[in-house]
């Protein structure tokens, strides 16, 4: 029984080992009869795509393998800014060197700062401008009063920023003021109360001329400006007339209203401010008896010529001593020396607009050469002007001169100079500090790749290469290309076959004698039997 387990045993090694070389023989036909390039993974030289963690690239077979998956920087990664759609950004290179990482943040819709309340370029602000030390600007701007401002990038959109206490001229052909009025610039651009050149006493003009900032009105009040009447016959006491002002078919004037008086009374008083006084036999009763207590020349502070006695009837206040003219002093009844005008030269000297000639004229002194005006340094009849407050004159602006309004010229801000890039009225406004953004179309003309200024301190990207491409790798700067190695590069110490030139072409390395073989760009065998004559040709 032992000895057939034995033979069986022995029967069962034989058949194993028959397997064995059976199948070892057919894997070696196999291998001898099947061509080397199926065996390979790729094909020298062959490109394909390839990506990792939505980052896109390109590898090249290197011989029989596939090298590192070269990344571009772009990828299948949505994202979006602003509304705006987008693809995130990954970092560029091989693998092996940190390329093919996702970039947090970065999206390829950022772009150059737009007014919309929003961050587009990424840097943490929000609408500002291209030195980021304050709100995006687009130039000059104004109001319907005329008020000048900025337009300026407001809670996502432009809005004019008006230089608050510039003045503007104010009124118009329909709606008449004061001469040379001007008024002060709010916030809104609106304007505060027409004011006079001058400071004085309130009128009836549409104007603020005692600066209190409410126009035509009662001293220390708001009611309208009143005054006493007057008449041919003098004042008229306990009467009154209100500044009125009214607009019809779109022209607005400002007027004396009709005068309220009292009743007529004998008291060598207008009262009714009708140009007559006592009128009416007002101081006579029906029996003639004088009702009325006359006033005395001395009472009226006359003492010479003929005049009324406050009861209807003349009286005669006597005449002037030798040397003296009854009214020769300018005042009607009273008498005093003859009167010497002055010369117009010694009237006029230093003076400007209308003078006293002394006695009871005038002098036209003549006017004053621009910017100054008759009394507008605030000396009457003296030719002067006040110049603008610094804090007025260089509001809103923060460069260059600007001028004072009278001649002279402020500099704005601590030097007047702006920090590069920006210039002094380089974003449109003037003696405002900014830089026109040079447009994306512009910047990135005739480049596609890279980052490019945009003149404000600022960037752009172009766009980003693909495959071999680099950025540059042609020899211009922001254009995608790739400069091929010469064959020497290329093939360095392979002899046969052919190599990438790095730039998604073969180059040839040369060809072997007839009897070898090229493997792995080597020549490999003996040409005709000979071994020491070289492989290659």
């Amino acid at each position: 029984m032992f000895r057939n387990d034995a033979r069986g045993l022995r029967r069962l090694g034989c058949l194993s080992r028959a397997l064995f070389l059976g199948w070892g023989l057919l894997i070696a036909l196999v291998a001898l009869f099947t061509p080397q390039a199926a065996w390979a993974a790729c094909v020298d030289g062959q490109q394909e795509s390839c990506s990792d963690n939505g980052c896109l690239g390109t590898r090249i077979c290197q011989g029989t393998a596939w090298g590192d998956c070269e990344f571009n920087g772009a990828s299948t990664n949505s994202c979006s800014v602003c509304g705006r759609s987008g693809n995130q950004l990954c970092t560029t290179g091989a693998s092996l060197e940190g390329g093919g990482s996702p970039i947090a943040g970065s999206c390829s819709a950022r772009g150059a700062e737009r007014c919309n309340n929003c961050d587009d370029d990424g840097d943490g602000l929000v609408d500002e401008n291209a030195s980021n030390d304050g709100p995006m600007v687009n130039g000059p701007c104004q109001s319907g009063s005329g008020c000048p401002g900025t337009s300026t990038c407001t809670n996502g959109a432009l809005q004019c920023v008006h230089q608050v206490g510039a003045r503007v001229s104010c009124g118009s052909a329909t709606d008449v003021v004061c001469a040379n009025a001007t008024a002060a610039c709010k916030a809104d651009g609106t304007l505060a109360a027409c004011q006079s050149p001058v400071v004085g006493p309130e009128t009836c003009n549409g104007c603020d001329d005692d600066r209190d900032g409410v126009v035509d009105n009662a001293p220390g009040s708001s009611a309208p400006l009143q005054r006493e009447c007057e008449s041919t016959a003098g004042m008229c006491p306990g009467s009154q007339q209100a500044c009125m002002k009214e607009t019809v078919n779109g022209y607005t004037t400002r007027y004396w209203s009709a005068c309220t008086s009292l009743a007529e009374s004998c008291n060598g008083l207008d009262d009714d401010c009708d140009g007559s006084i006592d009128e009416g036999n007002i101081c006579r009763v029906a029996e003639q008896v004088c009702s009325c207590q006359p006033r005395t020349c001395a009472q009226q502070g006359k003492n010479c010529g003929v005049i009324e006695d406050g009861c209807g009837w003349p009286m005669d206040c006597g005449t002037c001593g030798s040397g003296a003219v009854c009214g020769g002093g300018g005042t009607p009844n009273v008498c005093a020396g003859i009167c010497t005008p002055l010369p117009q030269a010694q009237a006029c000297q230093g003076k400007c607009g209308t003078v006293s000639n002394g006695c009871t004229g005038f002098y036209a002194c003549g006017g004053c050469n621009a910017p100054q005006t008759c009394g507008g340094g605030g000396a009457p009849n003296v030719c002067g002007c006040t110049p603008s407050p610094y804090a007025t004159a260089c509001a809103g602006k923060n460069c260059g001169s600007v001028p004072d309004l009278c001649g002279g010229t402020y500099v704005c801000g601590s030097t007047g100079a702006c920090t590069s890039p920006q210039t002094c009225g380089g974003g449109g406004s003037p003696n405002v500090c900014g830089c026109t953004i040079i447009p994306s179309a512009t910047a990135c003309a005739g480049k596609n790749c890279g980052s490019v200024s945009n003149g404000c301190g600022g960037s752009y990207v172009c766009g980003s290469c693909s495959g071999v491409n680099s950025c540059g790798g042609g020899g211009t700067a922001n254009v995608c290309g790739c400069t091929p190695m010469s064959v020497a590069e290329a093939c360095e110490e392979q002899e046969c076959g052919a190599a990438t030139n790095g730039c998604g072409a073969n180059v040839s390395c040369g060809t072997c004698f007839p009897g070898t073989t090229c493997k792995g760009g080597i020549c490999q065998g003996n040409p005709d039997g000979v071994s020491d004559e070289p492989v290659s040709r």
